[in-house]
């Protein structure tokens, strides 16, 4: 046996000795610790385990879809992209065109998802929306679809674009929410297309509510405001009213193209990019042409001059304008699409006149007589009257208006005329227009009839015009020559005015007009006065040196005459992406 170390051996024997206080708090609360510790750790353990329920819940349900997808991708689900691997192979039908004699035909359609609703796990409704026509489909495991399939288009969002293989049937009643409430889809097959996000910029009904339409509790629904309309001006345009008002504004341009051109008017394309600004002034956009300066063109007013002396007898335009006017109105743009027509004349710019009442007619004949589908779309959810553009042979006949034609002075007080009682378009002298709006105002208030007037005037002209005349389209002629450019030919008589002339729709100028200057000598003289340095104008000056045909002509906003005649409060609705200054986006 080994000896032990001395100082072992020789050792106190080991006292117990009691915990102080503090070691027996210390002791209590480790165990307090570790009992919280547990705690936290079962309840990260419980939710550990039900994140891994979940996650094998959804999991399970992907793959029971994708298994689905797999034994019914002949029925629905996502189409291959379509990327022109075939041609014509199969054959569309247009929502529009499901009439009575498709009835009991299987028809294929290609539209986008206007709303869906499931009625329990067997059955969805469907409305099928395709440029401006809607129509209802049915989806049901009674028709031998199966249930994973009715769950997939109760499902798709708004929106979204599908190809849908349908059978039509008549409705047993009328679908009054659709456009062919007469017909119903029974649903085949349903394959998106491209599909829509969930959450949209706005929801299709408030984009086509009209202002104020109120809940069934008394409050207004909602609606959209402008700007974000435009800001998605492509999911605007999907609204009826939206869609509407730019077919019209195609009509317009359309009708107003059609009568010149069977009125011997060539079309002309002048340059938009140009040395001098045409109309004068600083509201013009310039820029760098190759290190000289240059401006985007106010107008084709010096071109469509020049034309003419090229012995093009009549001419039009239709293209951009340009303007730089720091403007925030509800009618102005900085840019906006000008229709301009100059034409030879005889004797007098009343032939312009002629012609530019003849051209309004036709249009405005036109759209009502060929646009009645769309008028009503756009008046559903912005209300407008009728317009009115002829003076009654009644009101001819009790004010005295003078019939120019027959040679029948005028007896109105206020000079009113008209051209013949076939068109019946009212024309007032700009000295007689004044002293009409005077005639409502304080003597403090009047305008002088050798300025021009400001909008607000405009529109009290046109309240009084429509009270008295009662008419929405009338012409103005003979303009303060200070208010007009310097190519505008004085009046003969009195050179204070001018031969020129503005045309208004409801109270405000769609129109501006003249006959022009076409002596050299009278246009550098008109240039200076207007503070213009004619050597800026050489090119159109020189086209006046070698024989010019005396011409007049005017200008005309499409947009302005789109939104007047519709009534609509914003020229920014009738603009499909509207310039203005602070906007030069979409």
């Amino acid at each position: 046996m080994s000896a032990q170390p001395a100082a072992a051996a020789h050792a106190d024997p080991v006292t117990p000795t009691t915990p102080s206080t503090a070691e027996t708090a210390a002791s209590g609360g480790d165990e307090k610790g570790a009992k919280g510790a547990t705690k936290v750790d079962a309840k990260a353990a419980r939710l550990a385990a039900r994140q891994a329920e979940e996650e094998a819940r959804l999991r399970t349900k992907a793959e029971a879809a994708a298994a689905a997808a797999a034994t019914f991708a002949h029925l629905f689900g996502k189409a291959a992209m379509i990327r022109s691997t075939q041609y014509k192979k199969v054959v569309f039908t247009q929502v529009a065109d499901v009439d009575t004699p498709l009835v009991g035909r299987d028809i294929t359609i290609r539209s986008r998802i206007h709303n869906c609703r499931k009625q329990g796990k067997n059955m969805a409704f469907i409305v099928f929306r395709s440029f401006g026509h809607s129509i209802q489909g049915v989806l049901a495991t009674a028709n031998g679809l199966p249930a994973e399939m009715v769950a997939f288009a109760g499902g798709l969002n708004c929106e979204t674009i599908v190809d849908c293989t349908a059978t039509v049937t008549a409705a047993d009643k009328p679908v009054v929410s659709t456009t062919r409430s007469g017909f119903e889809l029974v649903v085949k097959k349903l394959f998106i297309v491209s599909e829509a996000p969930a959450i949209l910029p706005f929801q299709f009904e408030d984009g086509s509510r009209k202002p104020g339409t109120l809940g069934p509790d008394g409050q207004p629904l909602p609606t959209v405001q402008l700007d974000t309309r435009l800001n998605c001006r492509w999911m605007d345009l999907r609204t009826k009213a939206s869609n509407a008002v730019f077919k019209l504004q195609s009509a317009v341009g359309q009708y107003f193209r059609e009568y010149l051109l069977r009125n011997d008017f060539t079309e002309i394309h002048s340059p938009k990019m140009i040395g001098a600004a045409s109309e004068g002034g600083a509201n013009v956009f310039k820029l760098d042409y190759f290190g000289k300066p240059a401006f985007l063109a106010q107008s084709p007013q010096l071109y469509k001059q020049m034309a003419l002396q090229g012995d093009l007898r009549r001419v039009f335009e239709v293209a951009p304008v340009f303007r730089a006017e720091n403007s925030f109105t509800h009618r102005h743009l900085t840019e906006f699409v000008g229709l301009d027509i100059e034409m030879c004349i005889d004797d007098h710019y009343y032939e312009v006149l002629d012609l530019a009442e003849e051209l309004f007619a036709h249009i405005f004949i036109s759209l009502v007589r060929h646009h009645q589908h769309e008028l009503n779309a756009v008046n559903e959810q912005y209300p407008f009257d009728p317009l009115v553009f002829q003076v009654t042979d009644e009101l001819v006949t009790r004010l005295g208006i003078g019939v120019i034609e027959e040679e029948i002075p005028t007896k109105d007080q206020y000079g009113g005329r008209i051209r013949n009682r076939h068109v019946r378009s009212l024309r007032l002298p700009f000295p007689g227009a004044i002293a009409l709006l005077n005639s409502t105002l304080e003597e403090s208030k009047h305008v002088s009839e050798h300025e021009d007037i400001d909008t607000e005037s405009e529109k009290k002209l046109g309240v009084i015009i429509k009270q008295r005349y009662g008419v929405d389209f009338y012409i103005v002629d003979r303009y303060p020559t200070s208010a007009r450019p310097f190519y505008t030919m004085l009046c003969p008589d009195d050179e204070r005015f001018s031969n020129s002339y503005d045309m208004f729709l409801r109270g405000e100028e769609i129109v501006s007009g003249a006959q022009r200057v076409h002596d050299p000598a009278m246009l550098e003289q008109r240039a200076i006065s207007k503070g213009i340095n004619p050597s800026t104008l050489k090119d159109y000056i020189d086209s006046f040196r070698l024989g010019a045909w005396p011409h007049g002509g005017f200008g005309v906003g499409l947009e302005r005459v789109a939104m007047l005649y519709l009534g609509l409060r914003n020229i920014r609705l009738a603009s499909m992406f509207p310039r203005d200054p602070v906007r030069s986006t979409p």
